[in-house]
């Protein structure tokens, strides 16, 4: 050693001998050795952490990826704004309210019911006894099929007389949603009035012609035919 170079001080040696090293767990004295040397070169660099908590913050992180995971699945259901869509396809969904069912109902004997009106869905409220019969799109192919659905007002279901009334949908018993769904359910009241009146006088009308029909086949000579027998044959 030359009488020019001077030795190294104890605190560089230990910054040096660290640096040599392989990473490794640091003891408090070399991490202030190695902070000194840092600071000596004009460049403050953070101290390497202890390679035994990277295994500890993995483990952290792969706890949390499920968690945050499930949420984000929750938010995509549930669609845009967390409102989801009206049905499958995105379109309209109309809904018959049903009511004064037996509580033990199920599914099949509900869609065997109301099989001519062929709903989507049915969602069935065993505790209170009461349905929604759901139908999907719009146009008049689902006017007729719901029409079909409402003429099964006051049908027989084991013994029981159904209701099958208008709803509006949202949920809950707000005045202005119990208001709309009142003044629906009168209009269809009127409705039906009008509809059974105009059933009732196409039969009559029929009768009479049925009558005349009878009448007309005895004067052409049937006349030793029983009337009703000759009421048989001009059907």
């Amino acid at each position: 050693m030359s009488d020019t170079e001077k030795p190294a001080t104890p605190v560089a040696a230990t910054a040096a001998a660290v640096a040599a090293e392989p990473s490794k767990k640091l003891t408090k004295k070399e991490k202030k050795a190695l902070e000194f040397r840092n600071k000596s070169k004009g460049k403050e660099t953070p101290v390497e952490q202890s390679t035994t908590e990277e295994p500890d913050k993995k483990r952290k992180l792969e706890a949390d990826a499920p968690a945050e995971g499930e949420k984000k699945k929750r938010k995509t259901r549930r669609g845009k704004k967390g409102k989801g869509n009206a049905n499958a396809t995105g379109g309209p969904r109309f809904l018959l309210f049903v009511g004064n069912l037996p509580y033990d109902i199920n599914q099949a004997e509900l869609m065997a019911h109301f099989a001519a009106s062929k709903p989507d869905r049915i969602r069935i409220r065993t505790e209170k006894g009461i349905a929604f019969l759901e139908f999907d799109g719009e146009g008049g192919e689902i006017q007729h099929r719901m029409e079909v659905a409402l003429r099964m007002h006051r049908s027989t279901l084991r013994n029981r007389k159904i209701n099958v009334e208008l709803t509006v949908g949202g949920g809950g018993n707000s005045k202005d949603r119990l208001e709309k769904i009142k003044t629906k359910n009168d209009t269809l009241e009127i409705k039906r009035r009008e509809r059974i009146m105009a059933e009732k006088k196409a039969e009559r009308e029929k009768t009479i012609q049925d009558q005349k029909k009878v009448k007309q086949m005895a004067l052409e000579g049937n006349g030793n035919i029983h009337p009703s027998r000759l009421k048989l044959l001009g059907k």
